[in-house]
């Protein structure tokens, strides 16, 4: 658990302002069999009050071999639900470039190593986010979500990333991760 000891009011604030987010990170899985969502990166405050969660996995008897985004708006309910899910299988546990972009017209993509994978529109405002959640990676804040796996470079942007963007990023890789 790496959590954030201060405010994430700028991040909330440029955020709420731009109705518009994109959260980026290359990972590692130590597995495909990671449930709960395992939270590889979260803002939220237990594991049913978030502004946002990057996780791996589902939880129950439904796939985890997958990345799961929870985004809470007027529109979702508290714990960022109906979430935007990839396909089963669309995981691995190879260093993989994870991309998810929401734009102010709600339209929101999850990328796999620089390629469109599911995508949805999530309707509502980000204007009801709460900046006293920690940001955290790799778990939850109460500590019940651990994810196991390498993270070598984690994002957020204050807009939606272009899908050129995304394919730039990904090109450009991780930096050098040690193998």
């Amino acid at each position: 658990l790496i959590q954030s000891t201060g405010s994430t009011m700028s991040l909330v604030a440029d955020v709420q302002a731009a109705n518009a987010l994109t959260l980026e990170a290359w990972i590692r899985p130590a597995n495909v069999t990671q449930d709960g969502p395992a939270r590889i990166l979260s803002l939220s405050a237990n594991p049913n009050e978030r502004d946002f969660t990057l996780g791996e996995g589902l939880y129950d008897d439904r796939p985890s071999d997958v990345i799961d985004v929870r985004l809470r708006t007027t529109a979702t309910d508290l714990n960022g639900v109906p979430s935007l899910t990839t396909p089963a299988g669309s995981l691995t546990a190879e260093l993989t470039h994870v991309v998810y972009t929401r734009d102010a017209n709600g339209l929101a993509t999850i990328y796999l190593n620089g390629q469109p994978v599911s995508s949805t529109q999530v309707d509502g405002s980000l204007g009801i986010w709460d900046a006293s959640y920690p940001l955290v990676l790799a778990n939850e804040a109460t500590g019940d979500r651990p994810w196991l796996g390498e993270l070598y470079l984690v994002a957020t942007y204050d807009r939606a990333l272009s899908a050129d963007e995304v394919a730039q990023n990904f090109a450009a890789g991780p930096g050098h991760p040690v193998e």
